[in-house]
């Protein structure tokens, strides 16, 4: 896959658990890999792989709160200058609620009916 980018990048690319069966090294080089696409390629990516999840930029997930009703949660995330900063509190309840989607000047909850 990444062969084909080198000769033919695209501005998006959207894989699906395709870290889900690499070893320890492997895994090293995917995310190496990854950041060298970056600097041309948006990613998304769906993975359960705790080190690709550390190198997004931005985490979006769903849960499942209400049966039947499933809820998108999103995180920024932000590299900090020092270790000892706290968030702020707009930081923190950010990566705690659910984001909203703007239309039209008003805020709409994504639900997705889960049958």
């Amino acid at each position: 896959l990444f062969a084909i980018y080198m000769v033919r990048p695209s501005p998006f690319c959207v894989l699906d658990e395709v870290d889900a069966a690499l070893d320890e090294s492997s895994i090293n080089r995917f995310i190496k890999m990854l950041d060298r696409f970056a600097r041309q390629s948006q990613f998304v990516i769906i993975t359960h792989n705790k080190r690709t999840i550390a190198k997004a930029d931005v985490l979006y997930g769903v849960t499942m709160e209400e049966r039947g009703v499933s809820k998108l949660v999103g995180m920024k995330l932000t590299e900090r200058p020092s270790s000892e900063q706290k968030p702020t509190e707009h930081e923190a309840i950010s990566s705690q609620r659910q984001f909203a989607l703007a239309e039209n000047g008003h805020e709409h909850k994504p639900s997705f009916a889960a049958r």
